[in-house]
């Protein structure tokens, strides 16, 4: 046991003369609503329900930082905002999140090399030996995912209006190999802002192309402003996004703005594992989320208190090798079936092929349903026969 008479005051009194286990919650795209307090509440609830389960032998600090990272503000912000929790003694951070910030900050994790981090970026880039990824989606997986659904659909004839950016390009470099090795076709592809931008002529060389369906690809905010073109324009073609879908959960007018689209979402209400966690924040909290960030903080929550439990010593180099030892851990994300699991090698955390499933918003941006699951198809996807 630590006696930490330097500690400060207002951590005595919270905590005893134990001194807390720290670890930071980096969120570089903050919403200031009900998507960030379900985040924090599910990290709060798994926190504690491990130190009463005797997973940790004391409590957690819960270290916040919000800034507003790219594509809206800077990657210093991000940069910054780590060196702070790592100074502050954190021994494991969750974020940041989105791939045009953990790409950069990715080396400066590894030439560090104290702190272990999750991040839920879908670009490989961001992976390395401290950084880890329950990635939100995947650039490489989430074409082959969305051709799936979309063969399930019976689409052949794809637009493709991409976000120029890094994050854009690259799911685009990937989107055009896997629609192609799935048999469909590709008309165009459309360059657009990664941010709200007017849509009118981006619409108008998509439906030239005579498409039966149009795909967005990217971050999610050159969304904004795309069904309103869509209706201005009388078209109301099938339309399908990535992971960027899970943005309809922000508020209600993220909502409105991709009503009838298709994306690709890791929450499943199927899911058994994350409804029992679901029940469990009800009676908590008196509430019932049901977007994706509560199952994922569930998770990446689940593999901080697994690293924190093995940790030898309780370091951040021991609570990235305490990671590595995590094993078919059953996930609150996905459909059903989907475990966590990370090794001295793997750095992407999950295990099943629908940690991700196709869910659509209704056409009046009322609320959204499950739509389909990409393994019902993903053989056609990949071109191998059964």
């Amino acid at each position: 046991m630590l006696y930490v008479a330097d500690m400060a005051d207002d951590e005595v009194r919270a905590y005893g003369s134990v001194a807390p286990l720290k670890v930071g919650l980096l969120n570089d795209y903050p919403t200031m609503g009900d998507t960030d307090n379900d985040t924090i509440a599910a990290i709060s609830l798994v926190l504690d329900e491990a130190l009463a389960a005797g997973l940790i032998d004391r409590p957690v600090q819960l270290v916040k930082r919000n800034v507003v990272g790219l594509p809206n503000g800077t990657y210093a912000a991000v940069e910054e905002a780590f060196d702070e929790l790592v100074g502050e003694g954190c021994l494991a951070i969750f974020g940041p999140w989105v791939s045009d910030n953990v790409v950069p900050l990715s080396p400066h994790v590894e030439s560090t090399a104290r702190v272990p981090i999750i991040t839920l970026s879908g670009s490989e880039g961001a992976l390395g030996e401290w950084c880890f990824a329950l990635n939100n989606g995947s650039m490489a997986e989430e074409p082959v995912m969305l051709a799936a659904v979309m063969l399930g659909d019976g689409r052949s004839r794809i637009a493709i209006a991409y976000e120029a950016s890094l994050i854009g390009k690259e799911y685009l470099s990937f989107a055009e190999k896997a629609y192609t090795a799935a048999g469909l076709t590709v008309a165009t592809t459309v360059a657009i802002p990664q941010v709200e931008a007017e849509k009118a002529t981006a619409v108008k060389a998509l439906r030239a192309a005579q498409p039966d369906a149009v795909v967005h690809v990217g971050f999610g905010h050159g969304l904004w402003g795309f069904t309103d073109a869509l209706l201005d324009a009388g078209w109301d073609p099938p339309r399908y996004t990535t992971t960027a879908f899970e943005l309809a959960h922000v508020n209600a007018e993220w909502m409105r703005q991709l009503a009838g689209w298709v994306g690709l979402d890791s929450y499943d209400e199927r899911n058994s594992v994350g409804q029992a966690f679901l029940d469990r924040f009800e009676a908590r909290y008196g509430r019932r989320p049901g977007h994706s960030m509560p199952g994922l903080a569930h998770d990446a929550a689940t593999v901080i208190v697994r690293g924190l439990s093995a940790a030898r010593p309780l370091t951040g180099a021991g609570v990235k090798d305490g990671i590595e030892q995590v094993k078919l851990i059953p996930a609150a994300s996905g459909a059903p079936g989907t475990m966590l699991r990370f090794g001295r090698f793997i750095r992407q955390g999950w295990l099943g092929s629908d940690y991700l499933i196709a869910r659509r918003v209704l056409p009046d941006g009322s609320g959204h349903v499950f739509h389909a699951a990409p393994s019902d198809n993903i053989s056609r996807a990949v071109g191998i026969s059964c």
